[in-house]
């Protein structure tokens, strides 16, 4: 049965049981209480700080950089490994700027009947995934007071609707948490908030005597949030009364201009551009808007659908996660998401309805949390993690037909490439562009920690390899033109020279990182301490070697590869002389050089097999053996993103058993007690970190494509990992390398899947041509034509 309605009998008590709808920029989340409609706003561009923030002191000057990274080095060579840790930290700049609420609307309705009774009767709250709106209905079936909303992308407002079968009156409150500048109007027909960042937010992870700081004089984001009221008042000159329909539009404008550069303009500029929104979209007609809207979403939304045989329950969603949460009635430790296969197709279209929302071309990039966050100090400044978590956001825009959505990611590459030439030079006397495991929409590339935090999460100068993974992946899979092949072998070649004149050649003659961790793990070191610094880190290793032959395979595509090109020389001397990434004696994968003992053996983190997922490097199968076993080692519980992670490593290496061990982990109901670093899922379906992160519910989606689909090796690979408790199905729309559009069916037997049916058809020219397609049990060659559908022939 499809799955696309999250729906639920009582209103949200907490944030994170809350909704959430967007367009990309302006998210709320929906809170659904009849007597009083409860909307967090969030604008993506509304982040503390400016460009200048990379700029506040402490800095560490080139000098001092020189000398912490020649103490760290000697301390290596003495064996001095904490040392080498201490003197890393001295390269610690302040921290990032922070991703915060603009706003919290409040739609109170006098005479709603009946309010949030506590057994739900006579209300249903829900969010209709294919039409992104959130929907309360309460009172009696036949006439119900009904609360619609919905936030448009081409129009950039937020629409919330009351119709009501009796008359009632009606108060719009807007509070912020930011500096409030001004208010105009009075509410009942139009008000307008004027408000200002804060110049400086502290994570809560750093004590501080002043966390958030509102600096006049410093240069800030300023914004306004406008609100237009129309009703159907008996009395025009009291909008809000005796009312039995209501329209309220909403636009939110800031003076942020684009990642990386200064904002421009006052909150009053703002202002009119707000105002000027909602004139747009009611000279055009809400009908019109409401349409586009439809339509927008739409067509990105409809572009793939996972439909499973299993009938779907007829209950609220929160009670079906509690309920595969029950076994014999009793709470388990594991779900048994069996008892309910809809809520994997479920949680799947959830993950690409989060990412149309809170990801569009022209904006910023999702951050840990998308766009919906409600903390003034929201859990790791809500910012930009890119020793996984940010590309982890967007695994899934190319293989679940949502291309466009990734923009914004090569976006912030591209801001880091410009910002990151200066820290390159001034902290590790090299050229090219660096970037460390944390950055905000002013594109910050320094270490950051304050001088005080451990080097096994602060000290990561690989950042801009992963990302960069993501403007090549692009074009497998057909997406970028020559031009957007030129820009992004620009921004891979500057990371490449900073990679050479980062590697050191080790006393066998290979190259490797001289400085390097594995992130945020740590080892033993021989006097039963603990360190994180090392030498060739796997995850250095395996983030090197696919960036600099990316490097290479690009340039040859652009006839950029001429033997006199002195860095491709280089590059490729590198690239063949690089250390690989090495088994250890128990079979496993080494993930520090000289292969200590990890201080967690169960970390998060799984980074030394990133070369299975995301990766395409097939290293043997000694290396797939080893990355199982390396996962086994690991253990399966973890939290919310690192399960996912887990889940595609798992597709990756054709284990559909090990995945629907992790499906019992995935659907861990967080509302029962659970310890504090496993993950689950909210009453919401929000993934659980905990606390709430992003990445878990896009990962999974990836994860579950990845179960599907498969195309990484240069074949098609149709159901190389479908767990035995989705049963039979179907997948429509899902996206192969080079850009291909795959449509399946399947039936589940005691051997696993069973293929039924499947089409492809080369979107463009360049897929076209002769593919190879393999199945369980089978394999066939197909010639595929732009445009034309071939159905596989399985005799």
């Amino acid at each position: 049965m499809s799955e696309h309605l999250l729906r639920y009998a009582v209103p949200a008590s907490e944030w994170t049981d809350a909704l959430p709808i967007g367009n990309g920029a302006l998210g709320a989340m929906c809170f659904g209480d009849p007597a009083e409609a409860v909307f967090v706003l969030n604008e993506e561009t509304a982040w503390s700080g400016s460009p200048a923030s990379e700029r506040m002191p402490p800095t560490v000057g080139a000098d001092a950089a020189a000398a912490a990274l020649a103490r760290a080095r000697e301390a290596m060579a003495d064996g001095r490994f904490a040392d080498a840790d201490e003197a890393v930290r001295l390269l610690q700049h302040r921290h990032t700027q922070a991703y915060l609420p603009v706003a919290t609307l409040r739609v109170a309705i006098a005479g709603a009947a009946p309010t949030a009774a506590s057994d739900g009767a006579g209300y249903e709250r829900s969010l209709d995934l294919r039409t992104a709106t959130h929907t309360v209905r309460t009172g009696p079936l036949d006439a119900p007071l009904v609360q619609r909303t919905w936030i448009s992308a081409p129009h950039g407002v937020m629409v919330h609707e009351i119709e009501a079968p009796e008359a009632v009156d009606i108060e719009v409150v807007l509070d912020t948490g930011l500096q409030e500048l001004d208010r105009v109007g009075s509410g009942a027909e139009e008000a307008t908030l004027l408000f200002r960042l804060p110049s400086d937010v502290v994570p809560p992870h750093d004590d501080s005597a002043e966390p958030i700081v509102f600096d006049a004089a410093a240069e800030v984001v300023e914004g306004a949030v406008c609100v237009r009221v129309l009703s159907d008042a008996p009395d025009p000159g009291r909008p809000l009364r005796g009312i039995r329909t209501l329209r309220l539009i909403v636009a939110v404008e800031t003076t942020f201009t684009r990642i990386g550069a200064p904002p421009r303009g006052s909150a009053e500029d703002a202002a009119e551009r707000a105002r000027a929104r909602i004139e747009r979209a009611l000279a055009d007609g809400l009908e019109r808007v409401r349409a586009e809207q439809l339509d927008d979403h739409g067509r990105l939304y409809g572009r793939v659908e996972l439909d499973l045989d299993a009938p779907t329950p007829d209950a609220v969603t929160d009670r079906r996660l509690r309920d595969v949460n029950v076994v014999d009635g009793a709470a388990g430790e594991l779900a048994e998401p069996a008892a309910d296969p809809g809520l994997a197709a479920l949680l799947f279209h959830y993950g690409r309805y989060l990412l149309i929302c809170s990801s569009r071309p022209g904006g910023l990039p999702g951050t840990l949390q998308g766009i919906w966050n409600g903390e003034m100090r929201p859990p790791w400044s809500s910012n930009y993690t890119t020793n996984i978590n940010v590309q982890m956001n967007y695994w899934a825009a190319h293989t679940t037909a949502l291309a466009e959505t990734e923009e914004p990611l090569l976006d912030l590459v591209e801001a880091l490439a410009d910002n990151g030439r200066e820290t390159a030079g001034r902290l590790y006397g090299a050229r090219g562009w660096v970037a460390h495991h944390n950055t905000d929409a002013w594109a910050y590339t320094q270490p950051v920690g304050n001088g005080v935090h451990d080097a096994q999460w602060a000290f990561w100068p690989m950042a801009g390899f992963w990302l960069c993974r993501h403007l090549e992946e692009r074009h497998r899979f057909g997406a970028g033109d020559p031009l957007s092949r030129e820009r992004a072998h620009r921004v891979i070649r500057q990371a490449s020279l900073f990679a050479l004149d980062w590697v050191h050649r080790g006393p066998d003659g290979t190259f490797t990182t001289l400085l390097s961790t594995s992130p945020e793990n740590d080892y033993r070191t021989p006097d039963g301490g603990r360190a994180a610094v090392t030498t060739g880190a796997a995850l250095d290793l395996v983030l090197l070697r696919e960036h600099l032959a990316a490097d290479l395979a690009l340039a040859a595509q652009l006839g950029h590869d001429s033997a006199a090109d002195a860095d491709a020389v280089r590059i490729r001397e590198v690239l063949n002389g690089l250390a690989p990434v090495r088994v250890t004696a128990s079979g496993s994968i080494a993930e520090w050089g000289g292969d200590p003992d990890a201080v967690d053996p169960h970390h998060r983190h799984v980074s030394p097999v990133a070369f299975v997922y995301p990766g395409a490097d097939d290293l043997g199968e000694e290396h797939r053996r080893a990355a199982s076993r390396f996962l086994d080692a690991r253990g399966d519980d973890a939290t919310g993103w690192s399960l996912a992670w887990k889940l595609a490593l798992r597709a990756r290496l054709r284990e559909p058993g090990r995945v629907d061990g992790l499906l019992k982990l995935v659907f861990r109901d967080m509302t029962l007690p659970r310890d504090a670093e496993v993950g689950g899922l909210y009453p919401s379906l929000l993934a659980a970190h905990p606390p709430f992160q992003i990445d878990g519910n896009l990962g999974y989606t990836a994860a579950i494509a990845e179960c599907l689909l498969q195309s990484h090796r240069g074949d098609i690979e149709l159901l190389p990992a479908v767990p035995a408790s989705f049963g039979g199905g179907r997948v429509r729309g899902l996206r192969a390398r080079p850009g291909i559009v795959v449509d399946i069916a399947w039936e589940m037997s005691d051997s696993g899947a069973r293929l039924t049916s499947a089409r492809l058809t080369a979107e463009t020219d360049a897929a076209a041509g002769t593919r190879l397609v393999r199945w369980p049990g089978g394999s066939a060659r197909v010639e595929l034509h732009a445009g034309r559908p071939v159905e596989l022939d399985r005799g």
